[in-house]
């Protein structure tokens, strides 16, 4: 159990918790605040990115050419890592959902935070510096465009904003987080 705190630790996981703790909590008050649907929505989108985004430093080891000359197999615990992340992330984000006035459901935040994940595995390819990017890039863009739907392709590209029952954007989100946590079982990270 010693090897997992150790672990932890490297990677950065309790501080990165910690953020995305009091990044979800401080979102959630000010959401309480909005009367619109739609802001309610952004902000509830906002608190899945922070829940996930912290952890995004943490996707690489200090030093990745030792960790590919280990003896044990690095894919598995790479993708069991990923995986780790996209739970957290929506365990965080989620329990602001769980009191008497939730931003969005339950169902909509685990989508959007593993969607995420996907995108901040991809983004940890690059570099884990650059973990972030994809995720707050295309957050960004969506918050900005708004829900858009009608033609399937719209659907897909603004899958964080689409109600839960969407088909087009349950399939994107979960494509991006298969191909995240694929990405970063073969690939790993870079520093």
């Amino acid at each position: 159990m010693r090897w997992l705190a150790l672990h932890l630790r490297c990677r950065g996981v309790p501080a990165a918790a910690g953020a995305a703790v009091a990044g979800v909590v401080v979102l959630w008050w000010l959401g309480q605040a909005a009367d619109e649907p739609r802001l309610r929505l952004a902000v509830a989108l906002m608190s899945a990115l922070v829940a996930t985004v912290p952890f995004g430093s943490g996707l690489t080891g200090a030093d990745p050419a030792l960790e590919r000359t280990a003896a044990l197999a690095w894919p598995p615990r790479r993708a069991a890592h990923i995986l780790a992340v996209m739970a957290a992330a929506a365990i965080i984000a989620t329990v602001p959902a769980l009191t008497s006035e939730p931003l969005a459901t339950v169902g909509l935040t685990v989508r959007n935070t593993a969607g995420l994940g996907g995108l901040l595995a991809v983004g940890a390819a690059w570099g884990a510096q650059w973990a972030w990017l994809l995720p707050v890039g295309w957050t960004l863009v969506v918050v900005l465009s708004g829900p858009v739907s009608g033609h399937v392709y719209q659907e897909v590209l603004t899958w964080m904003v689409q109600p839960l029952g969407t088909t087009s954007a349950a399939a994107s989100a979960t494509t991006i987080a298969v191909v995240g946590v694929l990405t970063h079982a073969v690939l790993g990270g870079r520093r």
